[in-house]
């Protein structure tokens, strides 16, 4: 390493290490956070111990207590004393048994439960886990759970442990069988929280009378081919249970199941998203092992509990359901299927001076569809990684790659075919730049023999000026820009990153198989290794490989074009180098990816063997040979570059000569 480059690389630490200090916390910042993280440890602790302690009471107590009062008055008294000092208003509740109702959509296959009045499961008719046994579920037993969080007196009721009355389309329903819809019908499903009459007792555990003009409500619209399921939460008449002074949360818990060939991929992939006014963030764990928590006080507009190609979205449908604030907390689950557990709680704008208040959601169960969040309006399709925002990386996929993408599934001509029609696309556009890459390069290896000569003729560190001057009148002789064959690499750049975001986020390579291939969304494996290679993994791609191959063909052949000069002799090793880096970094990669770089490689050898064909090396000695006997006119700035270079000389003999005086 030389002296510049230490110097370098010195002074790139030094920039670290200010940068560092200048943006390190005040001690008043410190406090701040530390009080925020003690906080947060503080809730989720008092949190934990809650619902520890609501199991136990329900668990041992509550139910082994219902089995046994149906014929002991003594223990129906004590049952009754129990629930109405846990469950206030809605002790009635506590005690029904839980029923199961089923709906269906052409998507959608939905399980509500009347216990906590909300939904059970959801299935995907159209998507099957990795494997292709189940269908894609949401909210599958254990560890799934939302709602109401109400402060009565001093107890804290959690609507999840009650069990609600059931009304479907205004009617009780009874009925056991799956509710359908398609097309543009709807169903509509009221859970009601009724509470109990003032004057009733416990003490027949059966038929309790229960005011039906004051309830909490939760209810679910199913339209046929939606995604979306309408969840409203109304509050009818509660002023008098639920004041002004008490505090009404949503707790929303999931456990996110493994979707998948890849657990890492999906882990990196899956992580808390949500809507601050106008912009889109996230938690940023990017798959480490420790939780992770965010609060906001700015009013959320949706939470999304996001996975690499599935979705569960809860959405504010206007500004007064829009959550004053949220704590969201995103925790790395490594055991058996499991992949994360998130957790959000956020605060509902309840008025008990309102008879009547209604808080409009929608629930999004489904796939992330950039065509189906577009379609929403409300930045959902910001959730799917398509690249960074600068450089044209994001228009790229969203105005160019999608569109042509969408356009050739039309056709129903199988992922691997729209692959290879995609990059021929591509290629075709670029080919202009291409061929002006090409001919320049190809051209610039033919006046290589004048270019040693300048060298030679100008060796000197000081006469670098001369030398490139020189080689500057060669390559306008020759007719030869140099920039064209940077300039066409540069702007190909955005598309060769867009490609890279965009095959391992499209859900529409999901389980598409191809060749060997039997996912084109991850990685293909032409043989499983009994161990593990550090940053390779633990299998071959064949399709990495096959890349890997005619990258460095492809390498070659651009190296035996370009010159190797002293002044860069590590140039070689590097450019070899890169195919075998790559190969490391893509081997986990989508199989689409690896092979549509390929594709696009074996397309650029063959353009650069035909356009190498086309070039005419003697018309271009000729035409060197011919300029060279011409005077050429000199560009501004070549007199600008000649002027300062006299002015150096000057200098130079001033100094050389106050030198000597002295």
């Amino acid at each position: 390493m030389d002296k510049k480059s230490i110097i370098g690389l010195v002074l790139i630490c030094l920039v670290f290490v200010v940068f560092a200090i200048i943006n390190r916390p005040t001690e008043e910042q410190k406090a701040q956070i530390k009080h925020y993280q003690d906080s947060v440890a503080k809730a989720k602790a008092l949190s934990s111990q809650q619902q520890k302690q609501n199991k136990e009471t329900d668990t041992f107590s509550i139910d082994s207590l219902k089995m046994q009062a149906t014929s002991n008055d003594s223990l129906k008294q004590e049952l009754k004393t129990m629930v109405e000092e846990k469950y206030s208003v809605f002790s009635s509740s506590a005690l029904a048994d839980n029923k199961n109702i089923v709906l269906e959509n052409d998507v959608l296959s939905v399980q509500l439960s009347t216990k906590g009045g909300i939904i059970k499961q959801v299935s995907l008719k159209d998507y099957k886990n990795y494997g292709g046994k189940d269908n894609v579920s949401f909210f599958t037993e254990n560890g799934n759970n939302y709602g109401l969080h109400l402060s009565m007196g001093s107890n804290i009721v959690n609507t999840e442990e009650l069990c609600f009355d059931v009304l479907v389309n205004g009617k009780p329903y009874t009925e056991n069988t799956p509710i359908k819809v398609s097309g543009k019908d709807s169903v509509v499903v009221s859970m009601r929280l009724y509470t109990d009459k003032a004057d009733t007792t416990v003490i027949s555990l059966e038929n309790t009378e229960k005011n039906t003009d004051k309830y909490i409500e939760y209810r679910y619209t199913l339209r046929g081919g939606d995604y979306r399921i309408g969840y409203t939460i109304a509050f009818n008449n509660m002023g008098n249970v639920l004041k002004d002074e008490s505090s009404i949360e949503m707790q929303w818990d999931s456990q996110l199941r493994l979707k998948e060939k890849d657990k890492k991929i999906e882990l990196q992939n899956s992580s808390i998203y949500y809507m601050l006014s106008d912009e889109v963030e996230h938690l940023k764990e990017q798959g480490r092992d420790d939780s992770v928590t965010e609060s906001s006080s700015i009013p959320i507009k949706w939470i999304s509990y996001k996975q690499q190609f599935f979705s569960t979205i809860l959405i504010s449908k206007d500004n007064s359901s829009d959550f004053n604030s949220a704590t969201m907390v995103t925790h790395t689950d490594t055991n058996g299927m499991s992949v994360r557990k998130m957790h959000s709680v956020f605060d509902i704008n309840y008025n008990a001076q309102n008879k009547h208040s209604e808080y409009n959601y929608d629930l999004f169960f489904g796939p992330n569809k950039y065509r189906i969040f577009k379609n929403y309006k409300i930045d959902l399709e910001k959730t799917i990684p398509l690249g960074w925002g600068f450089f044209l990386l994001q228009w790229v996929n969203r105005f160019v790659i999608i569109p042509v993408f969408d356009f050739l599934q039309k056709f129903d001509l199988g992922m691997g075919l729209i692959i290879l029609l995609l990059t021929l696309l591509v290629k075709l556009v670029l080919f202009p730049l291409a061929y002006k890459s090409f001919s320049s390069t190809a051209k610039m290896k033919v006046i290589q023999p004048e270019i040693q000569k300048i060298n030679e003729k100008y060796p000197k560190q000081d006469q670098a000026m001369q030398k490139q001057q020189a080689t500057m009148q060669l390559y306008r002789r020759a007719g030869i820009n140099p920039m064209t064959g940077c300039l066409p690499m540069l702007l190909q750049f955005p598309i060769l990153v867009a490609m890279y975001r965009f095959f391992p986020s499209s859900i529409e390579l999901r389980q598409q198989p191809f060749l060997w291939a039997d996912d084109l969304s991850t990685y293909d494996s032409i043989l499983n290794l009994p161990f593990n290679i550090p940053l390779y993994g633990n299998h071959i791609s064949l399709f990495c490989l096959l890349m890997t191959v005619a990258q460095l063909l492809y390498t070659r052949m651009t190296m035996s074009q370009q010159s190797q000069t002293n002044a860069m002799p590590g140039m070689k090793v590097m450019m070899y180098g890169m195919p075998i880096f790559m190969l490391f970094i893509l081997n986990n990669l989508s199989a689409a990816l690896n092979y549509y770089y390929l594709i696009s490689l074996l397309i650029s050898v063959l353009q650069m063997v035909i356009i190498r064909r086309t070039i005419d090396e003697k018309k271009i000695l000729e035409r060197l040979e011919k300029n060279s006997k011409k005077p050429m006119n000199k560009s501004k700035w070549q007199k600008r570059m000649e002027d300062l270079e006299k002015k150096n000389r000057q200098l130079m003999e001033e100094r050389s000569k106050n030198q000597r005086r002295r």
